[in-house]
């Protein structure tokens, strides 16, 4: 008889416990509490550096390149020379330029000693027709000399009209040398090429001996000071997005964002990614960085303060829609809540739940709660 009740023990008692383990023992699971804070609703894209102020900079002459005093990487300021065209033709020709003027000069000052004769040529020929006149008036003289005096002072003011024309022509003469003498430097300061702003040398394209024409790139430079990410998110948010919106840069092997804000959406999304770019500008920025480097972005769509809130790893979803495990009189519920704005780490919990009610999730990663049993906490 005991040898019955053994094996009677011995085939019932499994499954009994096998039963009981699957049925009525309390589930081991992960548990939260429900707490009111904060839910932020965030847009993530990745971008590159980029820089509000790129040039490419060049000589606006043809000429050949004599020297490039920078390199690429190099840091200049306003006004730092980078490069200079050859200039012996031009200083040739600044030179030639500079006599011209003085030949000039000179020539101006021979007409002015021609003027001071030919006016005191005249001054003696009036007199002399005056005498001449009040001596014809006497009866003292015959009229022959009169018009002798007539010719000569008509002789003295032709002349003093010649001198006066030719020294006219040596003033607009110094004008023209002058001119072109400054011509001749100014081609000589525009064979150096000037640092437009502060910023970075980034390309090198020429080298000493290349002849540039008009136009032609010889560097590239960015202003490192005033620098965005230019950043790709998807569409979808296009109707949250707008300038203005605060965000967060997160570079590659920082811990530490940095704060900015939306400066510009773009009119246009991309055909294959469906993304739109988004400009986004660092409030002030104090590492390092590179033009191309790669950054991400966070975007702050949407911030509710003191609201309940559900992790969001504990919201699932079926057919349905979205549901979380919940503790309802010790024992798993499935509850289908209304949630509000949604962000990465929480949930904003509108409707179904309330503060200090127990959300659970399965101990093991990608297993199921069984809706009816009770429950313990890890």
């Amino acid at each position: 008889m005991v040898r019955r009740v053994l094996w009677l023990v011995l085939l019932v008692a499994p499954p009994l416990i096998l039963v009981w383990f699957r049925f009525v023992a309390p589930v081991r699971v992960h548990a939260v509490r429900l707490d009111r804070g904060t839910v932020t609703q965030e847009a993530f894209g990745r971008g590159t550096i980029e820089s509000q102020r790129e040039v490419a900079v060049g000589f606006d002459l043809v000429g050949r390149l004599s020297d490039v005093l920078v390199d690429e990487g190099t840091r200049v300021t306003l006004g730092q020379e980078l490069a200079r065209l050859e200039t012996n033709q031009a200083q040739a020709d600044f030179r030639s330029a500079q006599t011209n003027v003085t030949a000039a000069r000179a020539s101006l000052q021979r007409l002015a000693a021609e003027e001071e004769h030919a006016r005191a040529v005249l001054t003696a020929a009036e007199r002399e027709a005056a005498r001449t006149q009040a001596l014809i008036d006497s009866g003292a003289i015959p009229n022959q000399q009169r018009d002798d005096a007539t010719d000569r002072l008509r002789l003295a003011r032709a002349d003093l009209d010649r001198v006066l024309a030719q020294r006219s022509e040596a003033t607009r003469g110094i004008d023209v040398a002058a001119g072109g003498a400054e011509q001749r430097r100014v081609a000589m300061v525009r064979a150096t090429l000037l640092a437009p702003f502060d910023g970075l040398v980034t390309r090198r394209l020429r080298e000493p001996g290349d002849t540039v024409t008009t136009g032609s790139t010889v560097l590239r430079m960015v202003d490192t000071g005033q620098v965005y990410v230019s950043a790709a998110v998807d569409e979808t948010v296009l109707p949250q997005l707008a300038v203005d919106l605060r965000s967060a840069i997160v570079f590659p092997g920082s811990r530490e964002p940095v704060p900015g804000k939306v400066t510009r959406v773009s009119w246009e999304a991309d055909r294959q990614t469906h993304e739109i770019v988004v400009e986004v500008t660092p409030d002030h920025l104090d590492r390092r960085v590179a033009i191309g480097q790669r950054a991400d972005v966070r975007i702050e769509l949407g911030r509710r303060e003191r609201v309940l809130r559900v992790p969001v790893s504990m919201i699932l979803h079926d057919d349905v829609g979205p549901y979380v495990y919940a503790d309802r009189r010790g024992r798993i519920a499935i509850v289908r809540p209304r949630f509000g704005v949604s962000g990465d780490e929480y949930a904003e919990v509108l409707e179904g739940l309330s503060e200090g009610d127990a959300i659970m999730a399965a101990s093991r990663p990608g297993a199921s709660l069984a809706a009816g049993r009770r429950w313990v906490a890890e």
